[in-house]
């Protein structure tokens, strides 16, 4: 799935810097997985991944496809019924940012547009792009459940390797309802750190303490000629001095 803040066309790149800093290759954990397009190139190389988000839809979304699950491409009348159910289900997790005006969580319709002659059907288009995830990990030991990132166990199984893609600092469309503690989630970082974890932060800002081991700039906006000042420079950050584990 597309959605502002996604990482699909930078996964690649963020994926092969942690590759190079990290020897270990047992534990992947991925706190804030998103529409899962890190996980999809960072999986395939860990003996055991464990992927989650606080975001009860989004989870039930990614725990069907994993059993085989396809989402549909839903239409504007069941998107207006998902929008105003009060159940979680995983076809609400995907309507709710895969059919949704730049991946936000039921902003609006997406809709508009064309491939060369042909109207676009972003629903279908999203619901490809999540079988495209679901394809690259099937083959990896992949675990994924509902949990907020503080409540992961990281106290066992030797060093992990943590990526962290928490909503950018000041983000008025977090990936859940209610407002996220930027600065609690950098001292959980720091922690996590301390343990002997090899941890890595996509944000556009860090505090003290950590340094930028990559940067590209990138597009905030998913509206074609969007103007300059969507653009910003995403930096990868590791704790100053421990950018391996």
């Amino acid at each position: 799935m597309r959605y502002v803040g996604g990482k699909s066309k930078i996964a690649g790149q963020i994926a092969e810097v942690i590759l190079a800093s990290t020897p270990h290759r047992h534990l992947y954990l991925e706190p804030f997985v998103g529409g899962g397009s890190v996980l999809a190139k960072m999986a395939p190389h860990f003996e055991q991944t464990l992927a989650g988000d606080a975001h009860e839809d989004l989870m039930l979304m990614w725990q069907s496809v994993r059993e085989g699950w396809v989402p549909p491409a839903v239409t504007k009348e069941r998107y207006q019924e998902l929008r105003y159910s009060t159940e979680p289900s995983a076809e609400r997790g995907f309507a709710g940012f895969g059919g949704s005006f730049g991946g936000r969580w039921f902003e609006g319709f997406a809709q508009g547009g064309f491939n060369g002659t042909t109207p676009r059907n972003h629903q279908a288009e999203s619901s490809r792009a999540v079988m495209r995830i679901a394809e690259a990990i099937k083959d990896s030991n992949v675990y994924f459940d509902q949990r907020d990132y503080r409540s992961w166990p990281t106290d066992c199984d030797g060093p992990h390797v943590i990526y962290c893609d928490p909503p950018y600092a000041g983000s008025l469309h977090d990936y859940k309802p209610g407002s996220f503690d930027t600065a609690a989630f950098w001292e959980q970082a720091a922690r996590w750190a301390d343990e002997g974890h090899a941890v890595f932060v996509s944000e556009y800002a860090a505090p003290e303490g950590w340094e930028s081991i990559w940067s590209a700039q990138k597009r905030q906006s998913l509206i074609v000629g969007s103007s300059p000042r969507d653009i910003r420079t995403e930096h990868l950050w590791v704790r100053s001095g421990k950018a391996e584990a």
